[in-house]
């Protein structure tokens, strides 16, 4: 995602529907070619909205028109700007953030915390909001000015703004969003008051990379400051702008090149909603090259044509004509996106944006898929196998999943599996580059133990097949939906038998990402802020796992590491916003993070297990599973259900601990 650009740097389709189109497509050059009125001087001139205040104390200032439209103000001079953050829950991450990524003043009262700074140049464009008058002449030319200001800011990979200010126009209309970009004093910053989708404003300054490839030190990167929401309380997730509800696609794999097509089923808020607004990859960076994803098309179910813009990692498309809440829309898709990192024979598309998805909170989709591999690789994509087949030069895959998820991949590469079955669970262990039987044979019979626990407090284990695939690394584990993906650590022959994975890291490990298929995927997280749900429940439900297969020692110990490694992170940010801490040291802010979500989150639920003991605890894990069996969770509903449960009011506890930086003894 890229902010307003001069031209039309991504591809722009219209063929069919040519009254809609011709709308989509004229809004769209508006805002990507921007006019400047006349220029006319002045001063102390002031713009408010949400918690920001910006002053235009002395210099010039032109209307930006868009086509005829005037949608927004371009200033070069002398001016400020004052930003006031009076939400709690965010003031110490804003402390934390302002301090390392930026050179802002800040000031901290009763009333909040306020930041401030000056600029030389401004643009703020926007729809919905009365925008700032300018008459007059005689300011001289700013043309210069304004193309030198969006050469820049053209480099912000967080935000498409044409997509932003549309999306307003043609979906929330009697919503106001604006978007202020200044430069000029020591940090180049970006405001965007969303009040059409996430319901939040945001301040953030942009960066470079340093040490980076030079590929990635031209692109300009978020440091988010403040993010407030806008008329709305942070503890209740926002509405989506609409539901992705059903995934059926097609892949098929040559090499570094795949064709993909992609059919979804769209929940949409009403009729009057016609544009969408998709999350869509378009560049990956490899050490020797740069892939690509093009989308080619996108039609509606009849196959007609739709205008759609891919703009960075923004796909917008126009739905003006269709009828109806629910839409079928057809996108296909091509590149040299297929990456085999450090020249292995496998590759995977992973659980980024590689198909046109909603924010997070809008995923809630069945799968279907069909994947072609080129011989020798084979494929692996979540749920029921309906086939595996081979066509000629290619091995084919069929797979479906029937509950509503997130985080769809694909995988596929030179494997050898192993396969065991009981009753009704057959769990599947893939091994790289040759055969592995005898690792095959520890990891399924740990699997089924470990589930066999789960089954115990979190209910029925939610997946007829399990897919354990052994990525060619060390050090990580990763859960999709049905699918663990494990490092080369856990597939070592000599480890010898199933309980010796209990003295090693691997251990932990293995059980945390089993965990995640009930937290994570019965049980979702509909936000960043509610990530505690799918990690701590996860490393909490992991440590009762040792517990049961090695004793309370090893139990123990893990509980005085998650009490002493939370210290590192609890001072900077609650766990609620975990994944908003910026520190300078990119590692450091990276563990600060780690340790509120693997560390505070999971000691969090030791002190409530300890006060409520082992059935009461159990059955509150069980019973939160079952109530929220394929939906969305929130920490409203864990306290809810604590309390009904315990007949204890939770709140305070969350408000301290989980929403607030204090540690319970």
């Amino acid at each position: 995602m890229k902010s307003l650009r001069l031209a039309a740097m991504a591809a722009v389709l219209v063929v069919c529907l040519p009254v809609h189109a011709a709308r989509f497509t004229d809004l769209l050059n508006g805002y990507r070619n921007l006019q400047l009125g006349d220029s006319a001087p002045v001063s102390q001139l002031t713009y408010s909205i949400g918690h920001m205040k910006v002053t235009l104390s002395s210099g010039a200032a032109s209307r930006v028109m868009a086509g005829k439209e005037v949608a927004g103000l371009f200033f070069k001079g002398s001016g400020s700007f004052e930003y006031r953050s009076a939400e709690p829950v965010e003031a110490p991450v804003l402390a934390f953030n302002a301090k390392r990524q930026s050179h802002l003043a800040m000031k901290t009262d009763e009333s909040g915390t306020t930041l401030g700074g000056t600029f030389t140049e401004l643009l703020l464009m926007g729809a919905g909001d009365a925008i700032p008058e300018v008459t007059g002449s005689g300011g001289g030319s700013l043309e210069a000015d304004l193309k030198a200001h969006r050469e820049l800011f053209d480099q912000d990979t967080s935000e498409c703004a044409s997509h932003l200010l549309m999306q307003q126009k043609l979906a929330f209309p009697s919503a106001k969003v604006v978007r202020i970009e200044m430069r000029g004093g020591r940090d180049d910053l970006a405001y965007v008051y969303d009040g059409a989708e996430s319901h939040d404003e945001s301040l953030y300054t942009l960066r470079r990379i340093k040490f980076a490839d030079s590929r990635i030190r031209q692109n300009l990167y978020p440091a988010i400051l403040s993010v407030q929401p806008i008329d709305r309380d942070r503890r209740v997730t926002q509405k989506p702008a609409f539901y992705l509800t059903a995934l059926d696609y097609a892949l098929t794999a040559d090499g570094d090149n795949a064709d993909l097509v992609v059919t979804e089923t769209i929940d949409r808020q009403g009729a009057q909603q016609i544009v969408l607004r998709f999350s869509m990859n378009d560049l990956e960076y490899t050490e020797s090259s740069t892939r690509r994803y093009r989308v080619a098309s996108v039609t509606d179910e009849k196959g007609n044509a739709l205008p759609f813009d891919h703009d960075g990692r923004d796909l917008l498309v126009g739905v003006e004509g269709l009828t109806g809440d629910t839409l079928t829309l057809k996108f296909a898709i091509d590149g040299n996106f297929l990456v085999r990192w450090g020249g292995d024979n496998a590759w995977q598309l992973g659980t980024d944006a590689w198909f046109p998805q909603p924010k997070l909170g809008g995923q809630y989709y069945t799968i279907h898929s069909v994947v072609r591999v080129k011989k020798p690789f084979i494929a692996f994509a979540p749920g029921d196998t309906i086939r595996r087949a081979e066509e000629g030069d290619y091995n084919i895959v069929e797979n479906a999943v029937a509950q509503p998820v997130q985080f769809a991949v694909v995988h596929a590469g030179k494997y050898s599996t192993y396969e065991q079955k009981k009753g009704d669970l057959t769990v599947r262990v893939a091994s790289y580059a040759g055969r592995n039987d005898r690792a095959g044979k520890q990891l399924s019979d740990l699997a089924f133990s470990i589930i066999a626990y789960y089954q115990y407090f979190l209910g029925p284990f939610p997946w007829k097949e399990f897919n354990i695939i052994q990525v060619n690394s060390f050090g990580f584990g990763q859960a999709p939906p049905a699918t663990m993906f494990i490092t080369n650590e856990a597939f070592n022959s000599i480890m010898g038998e199933v309980n010796q994975f209990f003295s090693e890291g691997i251990n932990e490990r293995f059980a945390h990402e089993i965990a995640h298929q009930y937290w994570g995927h019965v049980v979702k997280m509909p936000s960043a802020e509610e990530q505690w749900l799918t990690e701590s429940f996860a490393e909490y439900s992991a440590a009762l796992a040792l517990k049961k297969y090695q004793g309370d020692a090893v139990y123990n110990r893990l509980v005085r590491k998650w009490k002493a490694d939370a210290k590192l992170g609890t001072n900077t940010a609650p766990i609620a916003l975990a994944n908003r801490i910026e520190d300078s040291d990119a590692f450091e802010g990276f563990r600060q993070r780690f340790e509120l979500l693997y560390a505070k989150g999971p000691y969090l639920l030791y002190v409530l297990h300890k006060e409520l003991g082992d059935q009461m605890f159990l059955t509150f894990m069980k019973s939160y599973q079952k109530s929220f069996r394929w939906k969305f969770g929130s920490t409203n509903d864990v306290a809810g259900l604590l309390q009904f449960i315990a007949k204890k009011d939770y709140k305070p506890f969350f408000e301290k601990y989980y929403w607030g930086t204090a540690m319970p003894d």
